[in-house]
């Protein structure tokens, strides 16, 4: 049977959707939520936070669907919330020398980093999510021409990919062939549009979560295989996300 939903597109509403961004928080972050102040990033994002959208199928007054906003770091980076968020992203970027000397150089008072938060339901389709990027350039280049705090020279993404592991039974034999093109050794993307901010980014990275509570082989998708779930960092130039978008359009056009 073939349902048709109409996804309707909304500011952010600190009213309303304070829980389901906690949850999307947690859902990006996975077990490593706990190395953050989930609550207070919340209403970081919602309080203070003009600019962004969700995605709602029953009304303003429902729980959104996906959600894509963006925070001023440097404005906030001696709050709490945000430098627990910060901390957390520079100890687990500092196996890449490079990238994480970069990001505590613009990770202070005098940067102009934007943290883009994007989530959705797993289920939702990332032809939705084109709009929601474009609408977010609009509104940062209109709160830059009324002075607001939207002037970024870079945007820092936290985002997820994941890797797929063979089970349990089967891990022992497998790891004796050593093969590189096993599938447990590929990664794959539970946002597509990732693949786009990587190619464009000035640095990126996949690194392993610090907390891992639940074993690969309870995440078993719909194969033989389950999900081991990693931590992605993608540091991208302005000029390089307003490129990224039309390429989104391109790759994943509107229905």
């Amino acid at each position: 049977d073939i349902v048709n939903v109409d996804f309707d597109y909304f500011d952010l509403n600190p009213d309303v959707d304070f829980h389901a961004t906690k949850t999307f928080i947690t859902q990006l972050l996975g077990d490593d939520a706990g190395e953050i102040d989930v609550s207070g990033l919340a209403d970081l994002m919602l309080s203070q936070n003009s600019v962004g959208t969700t995605i709602k199928t029953e009304g303003q007054e429902s729980d959104p669907f996906a959600m894509l906003t963006v925070l001023n770091i440097n404005e906030h980076i001696t709050k709490a919330p945000m430098k627990k968020l910060t901390d957390y992203v520079l100890s687990k970027s500092k196996k890449q020398t490079e990238f994480n000397l970069v990001l505590r150089k613009l990770l202070g008072k005098n940067g102009k980093v934007g943290l883009i938060f994007s989530e959705r339901m797993i289920n939702m389709p990332v032809e939705v999510v084109p709009p929601m990027y474009k609408m977010l350039l609009e509104e940062m280049e209109k709160a830059e021409d009324a002075h607001e705090k939207y002037e970024f020279d870079y945007f820092l993404i936290v985002s997820k990919v994941y890797k797929l592991v063979a089970a349990k039974e089967e891990e022992v034999q497998r790891s004796k062939k050593k093969k590189n093109s096993d599938p447990q050794e590929q990664m794959d993307y539970f946002h597509y549009e990732d693949i786009i901010l990587e190619q464009n980014a000035k640095y990126h990275g996949v690194f392993d979560f610090t907390n891992e509570k639940q074993d690969t082989d309870s995440r078993r998708v719909f194969t033989e295989y389950g999900i081991d779930p990693k931590l992605s960092l993608i540091l991208i130039e302005k000029d390089q996300l307003a490129k990224s978008v039309p390429e989104m359009e391109l790759k994943f056009p509107p229905f």
